[in-house]
């Protein structure tokens, strides 16, 4: 299968909300896996702009049997790539037939088109230069209150692998290399100058120093800082480029966001996390015993004596493990007492989640087992001690994916329709041009609310802070995803969740995380998980996961029986990285 049939397909699945870019190219059956990617972003990025494109050129009506998401991907790199470099299909040697009628559509179209930034551009810098599309002809002021570069660009975030190399040894030797380079690059540039300044007879005698000197590093390691919060983190500057850098080549540093390493420090105490006290005005615990509006809690089995002093977990099931950065975490906090079963369902999955165990040194700590989470057999599940549940979801809080990025864009471009509205209500046409709407003035949510085109990204009217931050609250269940996708997920999500704290008797601590926003896959899983009599009546509760350190906590509805407010959630400009959601829960009796 060529690249633009793949990515065809691909580009179908994601617009009907059932899949992401990123993991659908990654498939083990895609081929050509970047060029298929790349050709799938720029396709999303300019789809409204392309469909215009062949209705104008009435592509579509010379060519009925065409196929439609074929021709799409086909037409980018007619009018804006390099041209179709494959003949073998029907419908590429139509598009290729086709090029001069397409290439002057285009010109017809794209001044009524804002094509959305790719998901690490700078909103503004696009609308300013016109480098893409219609952008060129859109106000300077256009975009005021759209996220900047500063507020939506994250920093690179790198964990030191423990197992194989101290934080300490590692800052060393990074802060060591930097400061070499910097010298290397300062003589570089003192043996340029000097071969700028000599006499034209000394200069063809200098020209192998030149070219030596530029062959060296181009500059130093950007400086970086450890993380204040999570243990073991570097922080970069943003767009720091690792992926070749030595120490993660060898395995001594993992490239790991920020987020992604909370759950394993949050199961092991390495971030601070209070267990033993319940609100009372939040609980509705109230009764005897309370002192100063809290419960003490008791451990299981401490015979009526409040719990100082938790014994460590020593044996954890990390239940949906692959691809592996938070299984070989907590193999590295939990070193050299810990035992984790790591389960993945897939086959494949399942063996490159051992040899990245094995790479990164955490052979010794964990048995990666293909099978299913459900069906562990009850000699696993009563050694259990303490379950990470990181399960499949929406992944809506990842911030550098093209199909979140293209949502982002989208909402602002509503907003700025109603900006525009409010400021004169005769701009309603112009400003449908500018959203991307079809070329001849037709109406894409003409029955208010139905999209006229099938399958069309749904904006799903999420909101944002005026700083780019999520504003879960506001923003409902339909920011990246179609409600049903999302619902299909929290059912599994609040399965998966019950059988961990009702399967495994010996289980004291579970964590459950998720890289989404929506409150459908976090705090409401959470909610209808504890309203389970059986799970209250093994005496499974919140405990507050950093309550001095964490400003960002969990959505709290009226009315709430549970004190979500311990859960936390991790916001792209608050916490300078993806969107998250963490909760703990401990058992108390």
């Amino acid at each position: 299968m060529d690249v633009y049939r793949q990515a065809a397909e691909i580009v179908r699945i994601v617009r009907e909300g059932n899949g992401t870019a990123k993991a659908l190219c990654l498939r083990k059956d895609v081929q050509k896996k970047k060029q298929t990617y790349a050709v799938v972003c720029e396709t999303l990025r300019h789809y409204e702009l392309l469909a215009d494109v062949l209705e104008v050129a009435e592509f579509l009506k010379y060519y009925p049997h065409a196929n439609q998401d074929l021709a799409m991907c086909m037409t980018y790199d007619v009018v804006l790539g390099k041209g179709v470099n494959t003949h073998n299909d029907s419908t590429a040697r139509a598009v290729t037939q086709s090029a001069s009628y397409l290439r002057d559509a285009y010109w017809q179209v794209r001044k009524h088109h804002a094509i959305p930034p790719r998901s690490n551009e700078n909103w503004e810098d696009e609308a300013a230069t016109g480098t893409s599309g219609g952008a060129r002809g859109r106000r300077r002021d256009s975009f005021d209150g759209a996220p900047t570069r500063n507020s939506v660009r994250l920093p690179r975030y790198a964990r030191v692998n423990t197992l194989k190399i101290s934080v300490e040894e590692m800052v060393g030797r990074l802060r060591r290399s930097g400061e070499a380079r910097k010298r290397a690059r300062d003589g570089a540039s003192d043996d340029s100058n000097a071969a700028a300044s000599s006499y034209p007879e000394q200069q063809a005698g200098n020209k192998r120093v030149t070219r030596r000197a530029s062959s060296r590093p181009r500059g130093p390691l950007p400086e970086f800082t450890q993380d204040p919060v999570v243990p073991h983190l570097l922080v970069l500057p943003p767009g720091t480029d690792m992926h070749a850098h030595p120490a993660v080549r060898s395995g001594q540093l993992i490239l790991q966001d920020r987020a992604s390493c909370l759950p394993a420090a949050v199961l092991l105490d390495a971030v601070p996390v209070e267990v033993g006290e319940v609100d009372v005005a939040s609980s509705r615990l109230g009764g005897k015993g309370a002192v100063d509006g809290k419960v003490p809690v008791r451990e299981r089995g401490s015979k009526g004596t409040a719990s100082t002093i938790r014994k460590p977990l020593e044996y954890i099931v990390d239940a949906c493990a692959a691809p592996g950065n938070k299984t070989t975490q907590l193999a590295a906090l939990g070193a050299p007492h810990v035992k984790i079963m790591a389960t993945e369902r897939d086959e494949r999955r399942a063996e490159l989640l051992a040899k990245r165990v094995t790479s990164l040194g955490a052979a010794d700590y964990v048995n990666v087992v293909n099978t299913d989470f459900f069906g562990l057999s009850s000699d696993d599940r009563a050694a259990t001690e303490g379950i990470l549940l990181d399960p499949s979801c929406s992944a809506s809080g990842v911030m550098t994916r093209v199909d979140v990025a293209l949502q982002q864009y989208h909402q602002h471009e509503q907003q700025q329709q109603q900006r525009d509205r409010l400021e004169d209500p005769k701009t309603d046409e112009l400003v449908s041009y500018h959203s991307g709407g079809r070329s001849g003035g037709h109406d894409r949510n003409a029955e208010g609310g139905e999209a006229a085109v099938e399958g069309q990204l749904d904006d799903g009217g999420e909101q944002a802070t005026a700083n780019g931050a999520i504003d879960p609250d506001a923003q409902g269940n339909d920011f990246s995803m179609k409600g049903e996708r999302v619902e299909r997920l929290a059912r599994l999500q609040r399965k998966l969740l019950a059988h961990s704290l009702l399967s495994f008797d010996h289980c004291r601590t579970v964590v459950y995380s998720t890289c989404s926003v929506h409150e459908e896959e976090n705090e409401e899983v959470v909610r209808q998980v504890l309203d389970d009599d059986r799970v209250k009546a093994r005496g499974w509760q919140l405990s507050n996961i950093m309550p001095k350190t964490w400003k960002t906590r969990g959505i709290e509805r009226k009315g709430d029986a549970h004190p979500l407010r311990f859960t936390i959630r991790c916001d792209p400009v608050t916490d300078a990285t993806n969107g998250f959601y963490v909760a703990r829960f401990d058992r108390v009796c």
